[in-house]
């Protein structure tokens, strides 16, 4: 894909299955499209049921409303997935594949599923594959 933006349907589903999981918290997506990879960086902003006229910034992705805690990086290349994010202090990562998913910590290292996240990451990583195989033959 030569574009370097998502497609529009596309960037409505993974942000509706990201946000299943994440209650309150909406994202925005920054993405990186090469011929050989997709990197989409998902950050999270709080969202809050409250009248406009109290909100303390009127932009709803200022700094104040961000939620680092959810924010969490997609590569997808020759049909393999990888997620990564925070959990707790560190970084782990989910390699997927309908077939296979294995976990790794920032250092590289194999690891058993987080608990209690590492089924969201799982279910997060079921729900975009099948979109992803859809929008990028890579």
């Amino acid at each position: 894909m030569s574009s370097l933006a998502l497609p529009l349907e596309f960037e409505f589903a993974v942000s509706k299955i990201a946000a299943n999981h994440n209650p309150n918290t909406r994202f925005k997506l920054i993405a990186e499209i090469n011929k050989d990879f997709i990197r989409i960086d998902f950050q999270g902003y709080f969202t809050e049921n409250f009248a406009s006229k109290n909100r303390p910034y009127s932009n709803p992705i200022n700094d104040f409303c961000r939620n680092k805690r959810v924010d969490f990086w997609l590569l997808w290349s020759t049909g393999q997935l990888a997620l990564s994010g925070w959990w707790r202090t560190e970084i782990l990562s989910l390699e997927y594949t309908p077939f296979m998913q294995s976990w790794s910590n920032e250092d590289g290292e194999g690891i058993a599923r987080p608990y209690p996240d590492g089924d969201k990451f799982e279910a997060i990583a079921a729900s975009l594959y099948p979109i992803l195989q859809q929008y990028f033959q890579v």
